[in-house]
């Protein structure tokens, strides 16, 4: 018995099977190429939150999706904050607060559910406030997929879509995907940088530290060197005095000033590391009104045996009515303990040295400077001479450089000015300017 013929190869039942095939074929290959094209959105993209709103644009190009936004459950640092998510792209922005807050308490809800926590509060400049309960993802119109990578559920894609098909929720649920792999890396990326800036700034506060500490060596290097340069010489001077009763008044004179340069150390000190404590800031200036007579008469009385040892003359000339400054005393006799051990050891044996006040024509100021018949200053020095660190070439000594510059400071902290005025052969002055008291 012959076997029927079969019909031709374009009938109607050998037609079906191979568009079938065609058909699932073409959806993979669209599938394939949309997901290429997300893909490459977000390897160009600096930040996941930057590309987002071109993202959800070709999402409602292939899907009936009306709107998406996208938590994150990390910090700026990149660390794990999953009880904070922060609300970083929204898309359309237009829509309106009201579309907006509505499909936030959808996503926030969905993701508290999602990463096992009864409630969530969002961070983020659009976010809204208060704390949202975790519900299960069951509004109608809208599906929250969580973003899944290998250091667990990083945020939440929300999307806003009706009428949904198989395909177009294998299509978000492939975004999803894609998206949690380009979070993973921002996320590292940003804890790099973190951690980067982090080791920097601890860096240069190291550095600081270490610039403060040297800033301290210096400073109590030199400042130390003058009063203990008094406590040396009044010690010799009652040395030499001997024991004679009628001697007894210079002795005790002495005595007193070995006490007051003692004071003046322990209040430098002190200053010192209040200062340093602060890295820097300024401490605050114990203000409080001086009469100009005594500030220059215990700068003079310390210093005197300096004076004698090499035979100089050390006078006041205070003008009458010179009012009292406003000032810190101790800060103050710093300054002048600065100007008059450089005027003795820059005059000659023999010279003079005048420690001179008064008020200024416009009343608000009082005008202090100590004058020394030196051999003045070069005019190129001038401008040097209160910078830091800076010593002359033809300077005798070994100096540090900083006497001049940490005078310049203080007088400074106070509103006041340092200024010098000198010729080559005729000595030097240096004034600066305090504040009068109120009466």
């Amino acid at each position: 018995m012959k076997e029927p013929r079969r019909p031709a190869g374009n009938g109607p039942a050998f037609r079906r099977r191979p568009r079938r095939a065609w058909h699932k074929r073409g959806q993979g290959r669209r599938h394939q190429a949309r997901l290429h094209e997300v893909g490459q959105l977000l390897c160009g993209a600096d930040t996941l939150a930057s590309s987002f709103s071109a993202l959800v644009e070709r999402l409602t190009r292939w899907l009936p999706v009306r709107a998406a936004l996208l938590l994150e459950g990390v910090d700026a640092a990149g660390q794990p904050a999953l009880e904070r998510p922060c609300l970083s792209a929204w898309h359309p922005a237009g829509d309106g607060a009201s579309t907006l807050s509505r499909a936030v308490a959808h996503a926030a809800a969905a993701y508290a559910y999602l990463v096992g926590l009864e409630q969530v509060a969002l961070q983020g400049r659009d976010a809204p406030s208060g704390v949202f309960n975790a519900e299960p993802a069951v509004a109608p119109g809208a599906i929250t997929l969580p973003l899944v990578a290998k250091e667990g559920i990083l945020g939440a894609l929300h999307v806003e879509a009706v009428g949904l098909q198989e395909e177009g929720l294998s299509l978000l649920d492939a975004v999803a995907n894609l998206l949690a792999v380009a979070l993973a890396r921002e996320h590292v990326l940003r804890r790099e940088v973190w951690l980067r800036e982090r080791a920097e700034a601890l860096f240069l506060q190291a550095q600081e530290a270490v610039r403060w500490r040297d800033e301290l060596l210096t400073v109590v290097s030199h400042d130390i060197k003058t009063p203990l340069l008094a406590v040396r010489m009044n010690a010799e001077m009652i040395l030499k005095t001997g024991a004679a009763p009628e001697k007894e008044s210079r002795r005790r004179r002495y005595l007193e000033n070995i006490v007051l340069a003692e004071q003046q150390m322990s209040s430098l000190i002190g200053n010192l590391l209040d200062r340093a404590r602060l890295r820097g800031m300024p401490i605050p200036l114990a203000l409080q009104p001086q009469p100009v007579e005594d500030l220059l008469a215990q700068a003079l009385e310390v210093l005197r045996p300096l004076a004698l040892e090499k035979e100089q003359r050390l006078t006041v000339a205070l003008a009458p009515r010179t009012p009292p400054v406003r000032a810190d005393r101790e800060r103050v006799l710093q300054v002048l303990a600065n100007l008059v051990s450089n005027a003795i050891k820059f005059t000659p044996p023999g010279g003079t040295i005048v420690l001179s006040a008064r008020p200024e024509e416009a009343g608000a100021w009082v005008r202090i400077a100590v004058k020394d018949s030196g051999p003045g200053i070069p005019a190129e020095d001038a401008p040097h001479l209160f910078e830091r660190f800076w010593r002359a070439s033809h300077s005798p000594g070994r100096g540090t450089g900083l006497g001049l510059s940490i005078a310049w400071n203080l007088v400074a902290a106070h509103g006041g000015t340092l200024n010098v005025e000198s010729q080559e052969g005729q000595g030097s002055t240096f004034f600066f300017t305090l504040p009068v008291a109120s009466p």
